[in-house]
């Protein structure tokens, strides 16, 4: 096999079309393993590696640069294959999001090149490691956070593989598929034994089932109930329809009308052991003003239902917003003439009995749709050009909601893509998640799939059980283990009661985190510095 490797590479790596071929090659070994092709992506950066290799020994100019194009024109089809779904939820938004990911995306390799030239190569593709999980965690944290594609997420799909993700989080999955990578160039280009990458492809797999066959889900058990409204965003939660352009004249269902729908499955399912119901993400879609709830119908129905259930503590998604009056108290305030500044926001609102509402404020935004990054620099060009003058609201503390003595992190929606995020619920005493959500504006694509997916991880990485609702589905539960346990499937409308065990332990990743990416970063920097002071050394 290696020969048949090494004869292709020296009869055509002079060839103009090579890098091309390689480029394209990998961005679909990468996206395709994001739709169960898994081996895929143990192999996916080695056409690039081999791009890197090729452009770096000969006698071109502007190599880096030349290795970053090539570099983005693979993640930019690493992401069309990775989610081209985003598409059914946005069009010409969607293709700037693929480029403007791919750009990013392909700076890792701009870095390696630059590393790679100072050190003369001594780092054996350790600083390409170091330098793409640097990225990624970069990526989970600044103004354009995007890290659905994130490596170690990969293994969402495979529970049973990531039990490990315990002690080191999804990058410990990143630096394993970085670490094949680099393996399997190596045996391709120098012909490293082929039975070295079989071992350490093979070993964590190994830990990783004896973790699934030997844990034992730990804590007390409760009973709470996911419902699921499957009301349609597009033609019946809103009476705009985003995707026509339309009025929904005859498919729209009132606000008022949702919530009725909402405590009717809630009626069927509850019983007087429940402790905890969950309705999806922004399920009370009547603007709530935070101050003067009770003048919400919604909510003092919602109140009248929850008395009957003195021992249930209710969870629901809502719009809300907080007027501010003179003063914006916020980057994201937003200007009226007849009330002056406030914030909108995406919020988990608590309900318990005749309690006073507890609010906790979506804090991971989707860029674009719901935050403007950078707001202090884009506010005023997209005032200038008629936009709207601020994003939702954020809380930036963690929070949860407590029943007697339990309580429960509310994740709600995109915050459940980060690992290191969801850790501060639990470091605030939450026993169990849930993640409230609404998955319905990618219809029935893998975009809802790849999203359930990710709340497995989170249940590895805490231990911690998690009960899921979502708008049109996939609500379900999933236990400490990552399995998702009585799914109600995609477009059905129902609700389920289930189990959850309370379990209080924190796992080595609450405690510590993302410590994987953090070293790695510091590596990166030093690797660099330590290449550049011994070359000007040379020159002295």
């Amino acid at each position: 096999m290696r020969k048949l490797l090494f004869d292709f590479i020296t009869n055509n790596s002079e060839k103009k079309w090579y890098p091309w071929l390689l480029s394209i090659l990998s961005g679909l070994c990468l996206g395709l393993a994001w739709h169960g092709a898994l081996p895929l992506v143990f192999i996916g950066f080695v056409p690039l590696l081999e791009i890197e290799r090729v452009i770096s020994i000969s006698d071109k100019k502007f190599k880096g640069w030349k290795i970053y194009g090539f570099a983005f024109l693979a993640f930019f089809v690493f992401n069309f294959v990775g989610y081209w779904w985003l598409w059914y939820a946005s069009y010409w938004a969607t293709f700037g999001a693929w480029g403007a990911n791919a750009a990013l995306m392909a700076l890792p390799f701009l870095a390696f090149y630059h590393t790679k030239r100072v050190s003369k190569g001594k780092y054996l593709h350790i600083d390409f490691v170091c330098w793409y999980l640097t990225f990624e965690y970069i990526h989970m944290f600044w103004e354009f956070s995007w890290p659905w594609l994130n490596l170690g997420n990969v293994l969402s799909f495979y529970p049973k593989l990531a039990q490990w993700y315990e002690y080191t989080g999804a990058f410990g999955g990143s630096l394993w598929i970085l670490l094949l990578n680099a393996y399997f160039f190596s045996f391709m280009v120098s012909g490293r034994k082929i039975v070295s990458i079989f071992f350490y492809l093979t070993i964590p797999i190994c830990i990783s089932l004896y973790i699934f066959y030997t844990y034992e889900e730990v804590g007390e058990e409760i009973e709470v109930v996911v419902v699921q409204p499957n009301i349609d965003c597009y033609s019946e939660k809103f009476q705009y329809n985003a995707r026509t352009g339309e009025q929904n004249t005859t498919t729209y269902i009132p606000p008022a009308k949702q919530v009725d729908r909402m405590m009717q499955l809630t009626k069927e399912a509850i019983t007087p052991n429940t402790k905890y119901v969950f309705w999806p993400e922004t399920s009370i879609s009547n603007n709530i003003d935070e101050l003067h709830p009770e003048r919400s119908g919604d909510i003092r129905k919602i109140n009248q239902l929850m008395s009957k259930y003195p021992n249930t503590t209710l969870v629901s998604g809502a719009d809300t917003y907080e007027i501010y009056g003179k003063e914006p108290l916020s980057e994201t305030s937003r200007y009226s003439k007849n009330i002056g500044y406030y914030d909108v926001f995406n919020t988990a609102i608590r309900f318990e009995n005749n309690d006073p509402l507890q609010f906790y404020h979506k804090s991971q935004l989707v860029i674009g749709v719901e935050t403007i990054p950078f707001p202090n620099i884009l506010k005023a060009i997209i005032l200038n050009f008629g936009g709207s003058s601020g994003g939702l609201g954020r809380q930036e503390e963690r929070a949860v909601f407590s029943n007697d003595t339990t309580a429960v992190g509310p994740i709600i929606c995109y915050e459940s893509v980060y690992g290191e995020y969801v850790t501060e619920y639990v470091k605030k005493g939450a026993d169990f998640l849930t993640v409230i959500t609404n998955d319905g504006w990618w219809n029935d694509t893998p975009g809802h799939t790849q999203h359930l997916a990710f709340s497995s991880l989170r249940a590895i990485e805490t231990r911690k059980n998690i009960a899921r609702s979502a708008n049109t589905g996939i609500s379900c539960f999933i236990n400490q283990k990552g399995e998702i346990l009585d799914p109600i499937a995609y477009g059905t409308m129902g609700a389920e009661a289930g189990k959850v065990r309370l379990n209080k332990v924190e796992t080595i990743y609450t405690q510590y985190g993302d410590f994987i990416a953090r070293v790695a970063a510091f590596l990166a920097v030093t690797m660099s510095l330590i290449g550049v002071v011994r070359k000007k050394a040379l020159r002295i």
